[in-house]
């Protein structure tokens, strides 16, 4: 096949991402994003891991330097956790410049030695010491080697900047419509049916968050992630130096959970329950007492944690929230869908070389059993916060923790005993670090040594994204 055409169906944050990584195959000769606009993007995730500056906004200082300007963002160096366990802590992003200079192979061999991190240190006497007294204090690392941090933004912003950003390019268009549904052969899709015209491609992109445009199954992961309702509030600044601050802050309440991401123009924030164990009164009554404005009406989300079963097929896919959604905790939304996006190039890719469909075949369903694994990784490292935690004062946190999860279990046995070909994993370290962050002892022997970190020159938060409207 000399050159492919894509129809990327859904215009919010998904869509856009999507067609910023299918312009950087030279193969795709032509793109058409459909979206409604009587259709409303979801857009309330605002929050992005580390993966999201490496994979996506790479290291163009003119694109970065649009995408802080047009996109209302901040800094973020990861997610605060307020009220989890008796001492709060800093789950940050780590280079591993870190590691190397303290003598240890990489960061899964510093979370072994966490392992047996002693009850009465503080996780920032021993890493991120440097790190935590200065963002307290709203101020940022110029050493972005040193302290990588990823972004806040407002979401609505960032989708009209990536529309901004590519609807110009030749081989994009931008189509005004609805799809209602599809024509399909087997497990392919000959055709896209909208209200306006038919469109047809050698390959379809469902990003278009709850609606269900390829028909997809989805596995139901509500029982071990028992949260299914969002309220949403955006909030003025009243004392922006104070409130500046560079992360996410996740607090806990009675029935769940309480982000605060501040962007440049105000503060997002919302309250993640469960309907199970609170009216949506009560809990809009508990989030607007903690923030202390009790005339504020904030919008209220519903979800349900779930992933597609099998989201990629010979020619279509779902990414984004059409493939699946958790919970906002750790913000694994935009990190899922980055992963997804390079498995929808390697699939590209090997359509385009001139594919046997065996082959092909196969590599899709290896692609779909790495997603599963990913979506089983991220609820299992979610429901790690919640069974680790201190909180039991309602029943909503005892129900929460007392959730049954084979794969989470699977997990728990891995960092303790893991075979030889798993003992390099990334994940086992978030899981090693967040259980030393409250205090849980998990081995007997010699506690780790505290990592020596370079002293870093830092500016406030407020200054250092001034640097970036600068001409």
């Amino acid at each position: 096949m000399e050159k492919m055409n894509v129809v990327v169906i859904g215009t919010g944050a998904s869509g856009w991402i999507t067609v910023s990584a299918l312009l950087k195959l030279d193969f795709v000769e032509s793109i058409k994003i459909i979206g409604s606009s009587s259709i409303p993007s979801i857009g309330v995730g605002e929050s992005t891991t580390l993966s999201f500056f490496e994979n996506f906004l790479s290291d163009n200082p003119e694109f970065i330097k649009r995408f802080v300007q047009q996109s209302d963002a901040a800094v973020k160096y990861g997610v605060y956790y307020k009220g989890w366990s008796d001492k709060d802590f800093l789950h940050h992003f780590k280079p591993s410049c870190l590691f190397g200079r303290n003598g240890l192979a990489n960061e899964e061999t510093w979370g072994q030695l966490l392992s047996r991190k002693r009850k009465d240190d503080h996780i920032h006497d021993l890493i991120g010491t440097q790190l935590i007294e200065f963002s307290n204090k709203n101020e940022v690392s110029l050493n972005t080697q040193e302290y990588p941090h990823s972004w806040h933004f407002d979401a609505g912003k960032f989708i009209a900047f990536m529309q901004n950003e590519f609807e110009n390019n030749p081989r994009v268009e931008l189509v005004e419509d609805s799809i209602k549904g599809c024509d399909y052969s087997g497990n392919r899709i000959k055709a896209a049916f909208g209200e306006k015209q038919t469109y047809i491609a050698d390959y379809f992109v469902n990003c278009t968050g709850s609606h269900n445009v390829f028909h997809s199954s989805y596995k139901d992961y509500s029982q071990y992630l028992l949260t299914n309702k969002a309220m949403v509030f955006p909030l003025e600044y009243t004392n922006k130096e104070e409130q500046f601050h560079p992360f996410t802050v996740a607090k806990t309440m009675k029935y769940g959970w309480r982000w605060i991401t501040p962007t440049q123009s105000r503060i997002g924030t919302g309250y993640v329950f469960s309907t199970d164990h609170i009216s949506i009164d009560e809990a809009v009554d508990e989030f607007t007492s903690d923030i202390g404005d009790k005339s504020i009406q904030p919008k209220i989300v519903d979800f349900i944690p779930k992933v597609a079963i099998d989201p990629f097929k010979l020619n279509y896919c779902s990414i984004g929230m059409a493939q699946g959604f958790l919970e906002p905790l750790d913000a694994p939304g935009i990190a899922i869908t980055l992963t997804s996006l390079n498995s929808l190039s390697e699939i590209l890719s090997h359509i385009h070389s001139g594919y046997d469909e065996l082959s092909l075949r196969q590599g899709i369903s290896n692609i779909n059993w790495e997603i599963e694994r990913e979506y089983e990784f991220w609820c299992s490292f979610i429901l790690h916060q919640y069974k680790t935690s201190n909180r039991d004062d309602t029943q909503f946190w005892i129900d929460q923790k007392n959730v049954n999860c084979n794969f989470y279990e699977q997990f728990i046995d891995w960092m303790i005993d893991a075979p030889p070909s798993l003992k390099s994993r990334y994940e086992f370290m978030m899981f090693w670090y967040t259980t030393a962050a409250k205090d849980i002892v998990w081995e007997s022997g010699f506690p780790p040594p505290k990592l020596k970190e370079i002293p870093v020159e830092t500016i406030t938060h407020l200054n250092y994204i001034n640097q970036f409207s600068s001409k």
